[in-house]
Order: structure tokens, then sequence, then C-alpha cells
């Protein structure tokens, strides 16, 4: 299957939920989910969606940035008939920001900036000797990787 017609049906799968279970799912306004909501998901649907396109639309709909934003602690997660479910705990909420600061930094547009400070002056450029890359580290060969069993083993007897 290409990645195309894969996409289309995880994107046909969240519609249907959206659709099935309104209470629960919006695009627009996320809520939390239940933790095991797959599962739940799953009886509810009875094998009108693959388990695998499930599992796959439920983690495009928990990576959304407007999802991730909803999971602040203390906010009620919903269950599929969308009454309260348990709560979001503070770790929940550690996780959707480092996710979401991962996703912010990974797709973000370049902040624009106006002309006047686009070009950097001559005086402000420093040279490259002042400002070094950090080194790469060496890539192993296969002599090296051996070396250092060797050593290894020869330190252990």
């Amino acid at each position: 299957m290409s990645k195309t017609a894969r996409r289309a049906r995880i994107a046909a799968t969240i519609e249907l939920l959206c659709d099935r279970f309104p209470e629960t799912f919006s695009r627009r306004e996320p809520q939390p989910l239940k933790v095991g909501v797959h599962a739940d998901l799953l009886a509810a649907l009875d094998g009108m969606v693959e388990p695998r396109d499930l599992k796959s639309a439920l983690a495009g709909y928990t990576s959304n940035a407007r999802y991730l934003r909803a999971l602040s602690a203390g906010a009620c997660r919903v269950g599929l008939d969308g009454h309260s479910a348990g709560m979001v705990t503070p770790e929940d909420e550690a996780v959707a920001k480092a996710r979401l600061a991962e996703l912010v930094k990974g797709i973000a547009p370049r902040a624009k900036v106006p002309a006047a400070q686009a070009v950097p002056k001559a005086s402000s450029i420093e040279p490259a000797a002042e400002n070094p890359k950090p080194p790469v580290p060496k890539r192993l060969s296969l002599a090296d990787l051996r070396e250092a069993g060797r050593r290894r083993r020869e330190a252990a007897a």
C-alpha cells in the first residue's frame, strides 16, 4: 500500500471516529482521551476498521498539536460516551509538553525577519576561526569494534 493510500485510510478512520463519537473526538477542540480507549473502540466498532488502521489513526489524533495542548494536569479524560473517565496527570502533561516542543521545533516555519534586520552588517559577522563547529565523533570501523571487543574480553578475564 502506498504512503498516500495509507494516509487516506488513516484520515478516513479519524473522520469515522469524529462522526461516530462526536462527544469524544473533535478535530477543532480535542479532549484528552480515556486511557485504554483503543480497546473500547475495537469493541464498539466491531470490525468496521482494521486494528492497525485504528492504532495509526489514534496515534495521529493524539500527536496533533491541538490534542497535546489539551493535555493539562487535572483535565478530565473522556470515554466513548463523552463522560469523564479519569484525569490527566502531571506526568502526562510533561510528556505532552515535551512532544509539543519537539513538534514545534521540527516543523515550525522560520520567523519572518524585518527587511532591515535580514542582512547582518559586515562588522557583526564573526570569522570562522572564532566560530568553530562542535567536533564530530569518529565513526567506528569494523576493526575498531573488534579491538574494543578484544579489550573488553581481556578486562573481564
